[in-house]
């Protein structure tokens, strides 16, 4: 399991206004389904992830995920409070743009918000984002959902950067997956507050591999992953086609309970 918080800080438990009854689905449409789900979401969201690693000057740690995010014109990415402390001891930190080899170091203050939400925004500069070609996107706010609502037995993706291994600044060994998932129930802890937190179900010894053919990595890594909404079971509900379009960014990894993942 891993655990994700709603990026929404005013919400509440909405999810008895979940859109629509149960849907029905065979065994075939649900495994053509979430293999195209898989499918879409892997190429949409390579647009808007990036890795979030500590600069050591010769080499370089994978430290966490992020997403890219333009809130009123400026340009931001959306991790986790833990993963942008690092910079109160003097670390510096870096991120990757799309398509391209060069490493951007983060220039400037972040904005940041402790437990229970533990978000951060790590400011990106305007020379970092147009100063190479580069595919990334930003996340726009009609893409963030107002809450965390979803449709019954929905599917959720995320995309981000598993393992903190060092590399080498000129052999870059960041390796991204992207998963998709349900919503499962929070066991009772009191680390979380479910007005704030959901769980997802991650178990990578059950998985099905639909990209590529190493399975699902150990999470840690993970941290700051956007968690998307695809909406493709409330798109079957409603009678609309499903694209990647429909997405929302409903919540922000945090970790996991490292007795209910397979190493």
């Amino acid at each position: 399991m891993l655990i994700a918080h709603s990026i929404v800080v005013s919400m509440e438990n909405e999810r008895d206004s979940s859109p629509g009854d149960k849907v029905v689905f065979t065994d075939e449409e649900w495994i053509a389904g979430r293999t195209q789900v898989t499918r879409d979401m892997t190429n949409h969201l390579a647009r808007y992830r990036t890795p979030v690693f500590k600069d050591h000057g010769d080499h370089g740690e994978g430290w966490g995920s992020g997403s890219f995010i333009e809130i009123n014109g400026s340009k931001y990415i959306l991790t986790n409070e833990h993963v942008a402390t690092t910079r109160h001891s003097g670390a510096r930190l870096g991120f990757q743009l799309a398509d391209q080899d060069k490493l951007v170091l983060v220039q400037g203050d972040h904005v940041e918000h402790a437990w229970p939400l533990d978000l951060a925004l790590l400011p990106v500069s305007e020379a970092g984002w147009t100063s190479l070609k580069h595919g990334s996107r930003a996340i726009q706010a009609d893409q963030i959902a107002a809450a965390h609502t979803a449709a019954p037995t929905e599917i959720f993706a995320f995309s981000g950067f598993a393992g903190k291994g060092s590399f080498h600044f000129d052999t870059l060994l960041f390796r991204a997956t992207t998963s998709v998932s349900r919503e499962v129930e929070l066991p009772a802890d009191t680390r979380w507050d479910s007005r704030l937190h959901f769980g997802l179900d991650y178990r990578p010894d059950l998985a099905t591999t639909v990209v590529g053919n190493d399975g699902l990595p150990n999470p840690r890594g993970f941290s700051g992953s956007a968690v998307w909404n695809t909406r493709y079971v409330e798109a079957k509900i409603k009678g609309l086609d499903w694209t990647p379009d429909l997405a929302q960014v409903t919540g922000v990894i945090w970790g996991w309970p490292s007795n209910m993942v397979s190493s």
